[in-house]
């Protein structure tokens, strides 16, 4: 492994995000004795660093260890894979007349990503804004606001102070701010609205800062991080990254709680993991993996 390829920190990281970097590169399967020895150089260049370490380190002795991964036995494969092959087929036409349908809120934006992509745009205020996977955004500021639509997705707002209010419109009330730093998710069931940092409302409702709004948002920095969530719950959310459906058909599975700081450069790593930590079988298809 060349230096080229280690952990590299990312713009709006901070010591404890790359010390994560480092957790998931040396319990990814494919560290070096180099690689351990460079991470070792690392946790010696300053007493920050090695703080971050021993936290970065800790938090990944407390993921992977819930009593229901110790206890819970996969399920047997799927006892014939002809009927998960037509799902297959199906599926991929399916997903043809989806892609065409999900460009149209990007058809009518001013910025967009595709899906697995992130973008960091900075508005003609000096507000910043960070779009996630799969997400569209409109800008239409004016004289009396800060008006923008998010069509699609979710989005990491840093504003800036301005007489004018920030106004971001999704699928439900209004999210209004002065100075804040808050994310929006446009869903099917209502958005989801986190605050980090400064005030916000929805509608008339103020907001209250989210205790775990870092861990929420760790996409804006390259990861998803999960400690004893569903199964379900986990694959559902890497679905956004990639195209193609994951499918968990037994139940008890699907409950499996699941953690761990996963990598969004490379989403396939996550299932990876999955495999050798939950002992699960994955089988791919086109458009299609079934977890069992």
């Amino acid at each position: 492994m060349t230096d080229a390829a280690m952990p590299v920190p990312h713009p709006l990281s901070n010591l404890s995000d790359d010390a994560l970097d480092w957790q998931v590169l040396l319990h990814s399967g494919t560290a070096t004795a180099a690689d351990q020895a460079r991470y070792q150089r690392w946790c010696q260049l300053s007493s920050a660093h090695a703080e971050a370490a021993r936290e970065a380190e800790a938090l990944w002795q407390d993921l992977g260890h819930t009593p229901t991964a110790q206890t819970l036995s996969p399920p047997a494969a799927p006892r014939t894979w002809r009927r998960l092959s037509a799902i297959a087929a199906s599926l991929a036409m399916l997903m043809a007349g989806y892609g065409a349908w999900q460009q149209v809120p990007v058809w009518r934006s001013d910025y967009h990503t595709s899906v697995g992509q992130r973008q960091s745009l900075t508005l003609a205020d000096g507000s910043r804004v960070t779009l996630n996977t799969g997400s569209a955004l409109s800008v239409a500021f004016s004289a009396d606001q800060r008006k923008v639509v998010l069509e699609a997705g979710e989005a990491l707002f840093e504003t800036v102070d301005d007489p004018r209010p920030f106004v971001v419109e999704a699928g439900g009330a209004p999210v209004t701010s002065s100075a804040a730093v808050f994310s929006v998710r446009r869903q099917a069931e209502g958005d989801r609205v986190l605050l980090a940092e400064g005030e916000a409302r929805v509608g008339e409702q103020p907001l209250q800062p989210s205790a775990d709004a870092r861990t929420q948002t760790a996409w804006q920095r390259g990861k998803l991080i999960f400690n004893g969530k569903p199964l379900g719950q986990v694959l559902a959310e890497l679905e956004r990254y990639q195209r193609g459906r994951i499918l968990v058909p037994d139940h008890k599975l699907a409950a499996l709680e699941v953690s761990g700081v996963f990598d969004l450069d490379d989403p396939h790593a996550l299932l990876r993991t999955l495999e050798q930590r939950y002992g699960l079988k994955v089988t791919y298809l086109p458009f299609l993996a079934v977890v069992y």
